[in-house]
């Protein structure tokens, strides 16, 4: 997501923090928390979908005001491990092994959020909006050390065709309990899937095949990820008061 697109979200986010007008009095602010959880990844490969991989996640959101109940915007900054599972099964040394291949991204994601039950202090809300991750680093040099001696690696991931940079979309729902005025938590459940690859070689040619010992072709490979996140919430009330 390039620089114009942040700014433009972040002046939305603090063009909808000054909303509310009583008694003469201008009340604006926002909220702000931490979110955390543990995430179910998966990965499309070539159509095919992979073993399940589970991990976490962490991140820092903050929300605008909502006091006439038409919805919020929110923004938010977090650490999400992305990826699918392996299974690896080795008839000639004989173990079953279970690994994963592992994404550390950093996760930037903007969207709208709206509450259902607007006259209750307890409500399910859900939310749409999109993302971009930039990846820190990733275990895919570890997973090749690690079964070095399988010809299966030949077809694993590596570290030269990942892609820095994703973007896709993140869309859910949760559910906000009753709290006090500046504390209130929270349960919230999220769908990420990605639009572009988080990993993309080309064909390879001339590799050979441990099988038949003969020069074979590896084909072009495309992976995108996709999560369930399911998160614990607190939200925490910033109020600012303008007398007028």
């Amino acid at each position: 997501m390039n620089k114009s697109i942040v700014i433009s979200f972040v002046c939305l986010f603090l063009s909808c923090s000054l909303i509310s007008q009583d008694n003469g009095e201008t009340v604006g602010g926002f909220y702000f928390g931490p979110k955390l959880g543990l995430t179910l990844g998966t990965q499309n490969w070539d159509g095919g979908e992979r073993r399940p991989m589970a991990n976490y996640h962490i991140a820092l959101y903050t929300e605008s005001l909502d006091p006439n109940l038409t919805g919020s915007l929110f923004a938010q900054v977090g650490y999400h491990s992305r990826g699918s599972g392996l299974n690896v099964v080795n008839l000639t040394l004989g173990f079953n092994s279970s690994q994963a291949f592992i994404y550390r991204n950093l996760n930037m994601t903007f969207g709208v959020k709206k509450r259902l039950l607007t006259s209750q202090a307890s409500t399910p809300y859900y939310f749409v909006g999109v993302r971009g991750e930039y990846q820190l680093s990733n275990n895919l040099a570890d997973v090749q050390n690690r079964f070095q001696l399988g010809a299966s690696t030949l077809f694993y991931p590596v570290d030269i065709y990942v892609n820095k940079f994703t973007y896709g979309l993140a869309f859910g729902g949760g559910f906000e309990f009753a709290g006090s005025k500046f504390v209130q938590p929270g349960i919230e459940f999220t769908f990420s899937p990605d639009l572009n690859f988080q990993y993309r070689s080309p064909e390879i040619p001339s590799v050979i095949n441990p099988y038949s010992g003969q020069p074979t072709s590896l084909p072009e490979r495309k992976i995108r990820n996709l999560s369930f996140e399911i998160s614990l919430v607190l939200r925490f009330l910033r109020e600012v008061v303008y007398l007028d």
